[in-house]
């Protein structure tokens, strides 16, 4: 059966049927009675964004059964030029956002003093999501994907690199400066989660589904990466110029992203069909897509576990380095450090041996792994296994979240992918109340007990639902 016709039965709610053309090579459902077009020896990819003949091999099959076997595919899917360039984007972005997330705290707390207003100023950035996102990933679904990107970048550039200048001309001080800088925040919050629900999708659509899981993981090194250069280049830029030029240095990048954006197309988008109805029976469809398909629904619940709860413990770092181990400034920026590094090693092995492990079951072992790292870093007094317990949570929620993200994707039909996408990328939003809720607990409790307490229930539910979720213990 056609897959529209089972989206029309699941999908009570949908205003009129939605039509898939499948595009040949990348099959957006999992089932193996999906037939693929034969590949040509010449394939030409369609630069506006809809394929006809997707194989960016140069006229050999890349399909798995026609591969030799390879131990090691760290880069694969790095062959593929629009990926590259995507990939190369993607780097840019994480690297901007990075430098401005250690800056605006940075700068709100020179000014006011207030940690407070700095705790509003960080977490100003991350609200829009739960408002802007949904309805993003029904413009991601109705628009040119590259083409949405290219002007929010754009006007993303020119939002901070006017910010950086009147910083530099010294217009944000005191009280009206403090406005500027939430002000600047959510603005670039908005423009965020605009196209964030967009630059995952186009990763699907700028390589076949064999390396799919290859494009995740790398795209995941990017991000990692800046993470854990980021902050540190940011903080000596500060102490050195001040944080004028981290804003100068940070529009740069968007203006790289945009130069890198130019020439990518998307030869693995199917037909976009969302135009045939309403923006809002778009939103509708999305949601009741995501609340129809089982197997989707379920994985993006087990999401919530790395993401909401396990997520923000990171946040209350600066407390457990201070008042469990008894340290300082260092020693909490050895923590997070030893997160970063955990991040960045599961992210090459998972790219390098990754396709060995995509299965449903590895992601929910990986999801206990995380949960028993929280319970170690909870009971820990010791620095090097708290060292350790860091590490355990970076490498152990990245192999997480890169399985998940991948069997999502093999999962949804490009049709309907930006819309979910955007629903999967809700935790941006929810993890700053998370964190607040921590930071609440770990007024009236020890925090490691609030880390332990955290540990345990996520490792409950973790279990629950691998006992109880066999259609995502089966993925693969």
């Amino acid at each position: 059966m056609c897959q529209s016709a089972c989206l029309d039965q699941r999908c009570s709610g949908f205003q009129g049927p939605i039509e898939f053309q499948r595009a040949p090579g990348y099959p957006g459902q999992r089932s193996g009675r999906t037939k693929e077009a034969p590949q040509t020896s010449s394939p030409q990819a369609s630069s506006s964004g809809t394929s006809q003949t997707p194989d960016r091999s140069g006229g050999s099959s890349h399909r798995p059964g026609g591969r030799r076997p390879a131990r090691f595919n760290t880069f694969v899917s790095l062959r593929h030029k629009d990926f590259l360039l995507l990939w190369l984007s993607n780097l840019c972005n994480a690297s901007a956002v990075w430098f401005q997330q250690i800056t605006i705290p940075w700068l709100v707390w020179e000014i006011s003093g207030s940690p407070f207003l700095v705790g509003i100023a960080a977490g100003s950035r991350s609200i829009p999501f739960l408002v802007i996102g949904p309805m993003a990933g029904v413009f991601a679904d109705r628009i040119d994907r590259r083409k949405l990107v290219l002007v929010v970048q754009s006007v993303m550039a020119i939002v901070v690199l006017s910010f950086a200048a009147a910083i530099h001309m010294g217009y944000v001080e005191g009280n009206l400066g403090v406005i500027y800088a939430l002000l600047f925040s959510v603005i670039t919050g908005i423009l965020h989660a605009t196209i964030q629900p967009v630059r995952h999708a186009m990763v699907a659509n700028t390589v076949p589904r064999e390396d799919l899981w290859n494009a995740i993981a790398l795209n995941s090194i990017a991000g990692n990466v800046a993470r854990v250069v980021g902050p540190g280049l940011g903080g000596v830029l500060i102490a050195w110029l001040g944080p004028a030029l981290n804003f100068y240095i940070e529009g740069v990048f968007y203006i790289l992203m945009v130069i890198a954006m130019i020439p990518i197309s998307l030869p693995f988008r199917e037909a976009v069909t969302a135009t045939r109805t309403s923006v809002f029976a778009n939103l509708k469809q999305g949601f009741s897509y995501v609340i129809s398909e089982q197997v989707v629904l379920r994985l993006l619940l087990v999401a919530c576990v790395s993401d909401i709860m396990i997520g923000p413990i990171v946040h209350l770092m600066p407390v457990v380095a201070d008042e469990v181990l008894g340290g300082d400034s260092r020693i909490y920026g050895f923590l997070v450090l030893a997160t970063g590094i955990g991040g960045i090693i599961a992210t090459i092995s998972f790219a390098s041996l990754g396709r060995s492990f995509m299965r449903g079951s590895v992601g929910l072992v990986a999801l206990m792994f995380l949960a028993c790292s929280a319970i170690v870093l909870g009971i820990s007094t010791w620095l090097w296994v708290s060292l350790a317990a860091m590490f355990g949570l970076g490498f152990f929620r990245l192999v997480f979240k890169i399985n998940n993200n991948t069997l999502v994707q093999s999962t949804i039909p490009d049709a309907l992918r930006g819309r979910v996408m955007a629903i999967y990328n809700l935790d941006n939003g929810l993890t700053p109340l998370a964190s607040m809720t921590l930071g609440l607990l770990a007024e009236f409790w020890e925090v490691n007990l609030v880390v332990l307490v955290v540990g345990l229930v996520s490792l409950a539910l973790t279990i629950y639902a691998f006992a109880a979720f066999s259609d995502v213990r089966r993925m693969r």
